[in-house]
């Protein structure tokens, strides 16, 4: 078997059923695919993705059926592990859907262990004018409120049930200043308040906006959402995905929301420790 590292040109897996349709558009970071193959025939394929400052995602894990049994799986993991222990990387993370039993004992077996859960929502954005509440004084954020919006976040419910980690396309990492700050300057967090008291991260991929964090006073979640939709339907989205750490949507918002198809049941963020040798290898000696 030979071992392939090349640039990650897109998030398409081998098996669609591997990752859902849109998480090339989701995509926030480039990446390099991972390939395995015996004689020119694929036998497996991993993408591994760089997405802090010691931060690693892994994705879109295929292994040929015929080729199941044989290692490939671990190995995959194993060489991705090594490309970002590379890179300085010192967490991995990788998110599998709730239902998927096999994908979940392979991490088990490879020394990942449950971080948080995630539940991906999915509606349509309305026909008609888009009622925001002009008493909660929702608007695009500003530079000099970076430092209120971080402690907001850092504060919130939403940050603590995912153990301080936020998807940014379907990608969890932690909230750092920079991050935030880069999201502020490329216009996509909205805030509420006459100071700042709620916020909604959001971006517009394609037909869908995708709402990563929603924060906030009850009765600011329907006009921040609205603020998102409203700017979405300019951009030409028809739709509005919403991460969210609980089955239904945040209190307040006025929308018909079915789960995402490829993770009904929600996600399951598993998480590994690269400072650690890999399962099997002896710990170098220092002298």
């Amino acid at each position: 078997m030979k071992t392939s590292i090349e640039p990650l040109v897109d998030s398409q897996p081998v098996d669609p059923a591997a990752l859902p349709i849109e998480w090339a558009e989701w995509a926030e970071e480039p990446g390099q695919k991972v390939t395995i193959d015996d004689a020119g025939r694929i036998l497996g394929v991993l993408h591994v993705i760089v997405v802090g400052r010691a931060e690693g995602w892994l994705e879109g894990l295929w292994v040929q059926p015929s080729a199941r049994g044989r290692g490939v799986g671990r190995r995959l993991v194993q060489e991705a592990e090594d490309l970002l222990r590379g890179y300085g990387v010192g967490t991995v993370r990788t998110a599998i859907p709730s239902r998927d039993y096999t994908a979940l004992a392979v991490a088990e077996h490879t020394g990942f262990s449950r971080c948080t859960e995630a539940n991906v929502l999915v509606t349509e954005i309305a026909a008609g004018p888009i009622d925001i509440a002009y008493d909660a004084h929702v608007r695009p954020a500003e530079r000099p409120e970076e430092a209120a919006i971080l402690t907001l976040v850092a504060a919130s419910p939403l940050l603590g049930a995912w153990r301080g980690l936020v998807p940014l396309g379907w990608r969890f990492r932690q909230v750092r200043s920079e991050l935030l700050r880069g999201l502020i300057n490329d216009g996509r967090v909205f805030r509420s308040g006459e100071s700042v008291e709620g916020v909604a991260v959001f971006a517009v991929h394609g037909p869908a906006a995708v709402i990563f964090f929603l924060e906030g006073p009850r009765g600011h979640h329907e006009a921040l959402f609205g603020a998102v939709a409203e700017h979405a339907r300019g951009a030409g989205a028809s739709g509005i995905a919403l991460f969210t750490p609980e089955p239904g949507p945040p209190s307040g918002i006025r929308a018909n929301f079915t789960p995402h198809a490829w993770c009904p049941d929600g996600l399951v963020i598993v998480e590994k420790s690269l400072s650690v040798a890999r399962r099997g290898e002896k710990p170098v000696k220092r002298r």
